[in-house]
């Protein structure tokens, strides 16, 4: 049976001399392992469609459970991220993020258009911690698990002169006017950018979750909140994250 499909590779592995195996992230079918035969060789017609962050059209050969791409034609691509070590750190690292958590074999929603920005903000050169937080809290909120930005849990306020504090363990704001020690556990009082960067993650779309512009104090914010809030929801540590950051010590 052949079938089509959009999709972007986000792992590859040589197998043999000329042979490779590759996951192609697609919409439809989540998490696609495909047998690229002779992909490898430098004369072959699917060289640039099975390279690392390729986005092509697919058209694969299924049997039973195993895929081979019959063909490919290139749609984008995002080659230029290899270009640069922390790009491709921090590219590497949305991989592994999105392998973990995209179940194979099961439709899924604008996963490749989202992984597909936040590639193309990663080339086009924005700053890439702030790129990494955008990705990190709206993937939180693409896996259902999204915190309430909307206004304090207690009185419904949507600001605060003396300002809101995030509770990620719960995953919701309160105000400081409500606040008081009774909430346990992890909070943090955000600088008004932060709140507004994190807003504009959430509610935005797609193609506007990464436009915002804040200052330094704020980013680092931003930084350490989403991307904590990130892996404890998805209870995992990812290598490519820890070597990522191991380049800006």
């Amino acid at each position: 049976m052949l079938v089509t499909y959009d999709g972007i590779v986000i792992s590859r592995r040589i197998v043999g001399e000329s042979g490779v195996y590759i996951d192609i992230l697609t919409d439809e079918q989540g998490i696609i392992e495909a047998a690229a035969h002779g992909a490898n060789k430098i004369n072959s017609n699917l060289l640039a469609s099975s390279a690392l962050f390729s986005y092509a059209t697919f058209c694969l050969s299924k049997s039973k459970l195993r895929y081979t791409v019959n063909s490919a034609k290139p749609k984008f691509s995002f080659h230029e991220v290899g270009n640069d070590i922390e790009k491709l750190a921090l590219a590497s690292y949305f991989a592994q993020a999105v392998r973990f958590c995209t179940p194979s074999e099961q439709p899924q929603d604008s996963i490749v258009r989202f992984f597909a920005i936040a590639l193309y903000e990663i080339m086009e050169g924005r700053s890439l911690s702030l790129v990494k937080a955008a990705f990190e809290l709206r993937y939180s909120a693409e896996l259902g698990f999204a915190p309430n930005l909307v206004a304090c849990d207690n009185c419904g306020k949507y600001e605060c002169e003396r300002g809101m504090y995030f509770l990620p363990n719960s995953a919701k704001l309160i105000c400081a006017d409500c606040f008081n020690e009774d909430y346990g556990g992890e909070r943090e009082l955000l600088f008004p950018e932060t709140l507004y960067a994190m807003r504009n993650i959430i509610y935005s779309p797609l193609d506007r979750c990464f436009k915002f512009i804040v200052l330094q104090n704020a980013e680092k914010q931003l930084s350490v909140i989403c991307e904590r809030f990130f892996l404890n929801s998805v209870e995992k540590s990812f290598p490519a994250l820890n070597y990522y950051k191991s380049l800006n010590l």
